[in-house]
């Protein structure tokens, strides 16, 4: 019988195993989802969704957060780590090469030396079935999912600031809200304080115009808290000390901006950053699949070594032998572990997709809950400003009975208190609403602030469509 060579060995193993091999990745469908949002607008939606409230105080306060943000910063660093990572798994495809050298003397004479030896030697492994590929991809979609977390968190950065920021200046209008009731009355009182000088009301009505006051006071002492509060957020994901937090005071309850074009939306809730990473880790559980998969089947490595050796330093480099060699590794009895773990990875992409799809249908639900939302607030604020002017009407109107003695006090206390509190009720219904937007904003936006011009295009493209 003839000697049959380790090379051909190699080769019949492979061409036997490579039968039965199948790279069992699952391709993720499209998902179902409805043609359009509930309600559309006409207006571009910019990238940095925050220039459409304009406000320079608001642009210059996100500028700041995406720039000294501690998070964003520590989440940036890691999609660098991720990157390199990458790299790292990509080097696989390329055989190493390692320098060896020894030499050994007598303790008692280091300068003799009895033996010297010096080499280099390379391996490679064959990426017969890829699972060096597939590594570098899973290295890949791994990175793809930091950097979709690295937008989600920029997204949230710009999100909170522009919360806080609308809740500041909200509060500092309602402040000047409470001051200017309180001078109102207090002009109350002083009238009538004179009019039980008179004798023509009870001492009564003053105390009940005194309690008015005092529950002002209670308002505003909630006010200064709450503005305390606010400012706190803002430095805190400004990443500075609160005591450099420095703003404009005479900023004003920003405007509604118009609602925008949304689009279709299968194409642009995929550029959210939960969705991207979602299919991000589908994509790296399936190369995680083929790397389990690759496990099954030989792994076959070349290795090739040159070296010299030799008694003394100075015949060291006399003589050179070389060798190269092909390794195969196959299992041949785990138990099942490997084809356990094949199922396992299936099982786990499987349950990605679902992730994925759940994901999707969430995102929609999302969006469309902010659009039914600012409906029924702009309804609410409305309804108060209209509220408000009739109160204010009935309250000119009862003040002149009163002050004629065709009304009593508590007919004048009702419309006192009906005003100040949806003066209240209003500002902080606006706030609500311009918060509301903001929501809508984030939950639209891919968090990517670094283009501009591309969410636009992909908007108009939906639009045309």
């Amino acid at each position: 019988m003839k000697n049959i060579s380790p090379m051909n060995i190699i080769c019949c193993t492979i061409l036997l195993s490579s039968c039965a091999h199948k790279n069992d990745v699952v391709l993720v469908d499209n998902i179902s989802l409805s043609t359009s949002f509930i309600k559309q607008g006409n207006s571009n939606l910019d990238t940095r969704w925050w220039y459409s409230f304009n406000d320079p105080m608001l642009v210059k306060l996100i500028t700041e957060g995406l720039d000294k943000n501690l998070t964003l910063k520590a989440r940036a660093l890691r999609l660098k780590s991720s990157a390199i990572d990458t790299q790292i798994s990509a080097a696989d495809y390329y055989p190493n090469l390692n320098l060896t050298a020894n030499a050994s003397s007598d303790l008692d004479d280091y300068t003799d030396v009895n033996s010297a030896s010096l080499g280099i030697n390379s391996s490679w492994e064959l990426d017969i079935w890829g699972r060096i590929s597939a590594n570098k991809n899973k290295s890949y979609w791994v990175n793809k999912g930091q950097q979709a977390l690295y937008r989600a968190q920029a997204n949230l950065v710009a999100g909170t600031i522009a919360t806080a920021w609308l809740g500041l200046v909200s509060e500092q209008e309602k402040k000047l809200a409470l001051t200017a009731q309180y001078q109102r009355t207090q002009d109350a009182l002083t009238v009538i304080s004179r009019r039980f000088a008179m004798g023509k009301n009870s001492v009564t009505d003053i105390w009940q115009q005194q309690r008015l006051l005092k529950s002002i006071e209670v308002q505003q002492s909630t006010n200064l808290t709450t503005i305390y509060l606010y400012k706190q957020t803002l430095a805190l994901w400004l990443g500075i000390p609160a005591s450099k937090l420095t703003y404009n005071n005479d900023s004003n309850l920003l405007k509604l901006p118009e609602l925008p074009y949304i689009g279709i939306p299968a194409q642009v809730l995929k550029y959210r950053p939960d969705i991207e990473f979602a299919f991000a880790k589908i994509k790296s559980a399936n190369e995680n699949l083929s790397i389990a998969i690759a496990a099954q089947y030989p792994r076959i490595t070349l290795q090739a070594n040159y070296s010299t050796s030799k008694d003394t330093l100075a015949d060291l480099f006399d003589d050179w032998s070389g060798n190269l060699i092909a390794s195969l590794a196959l299992p041949l009895l785990d138990s099942g572990t490997n084809k356990q773990i094949v199922k396992q990875r299936k099982l786990e992409l499987k349950a990605l997709i679902l992730d994925y799809q759940q994901v999707w249908r969430e995102a929609m639900a999302s969006v469309n809950k902010v659009l039914i939302n600012e409906d029924q607030l702009l309804k609410v604020s409305k309804n108060l400003t209209l509220q408000l002017d009739l109160a204010e009407r009935t309250e000119k109107l009862t003040t002149i009975k009163y002050l004629n003695g065709k009304t009593n006090y508590l007919n004048l206390l009702r419309a006192q208190e009906s005003i100040l509190s949806l003066e209240r009720q209003l500002i902080d219904a606006n706030r609500r609403l311009v918060t509301n937007r903001v929501l809508l904003y984030r939950e639209l936006s891919h968090g990517d602030f670094s283009s501009v011009k591309a969410f636009n295009h992909q908007h108009n493209k939906g639009k045309e469509s």
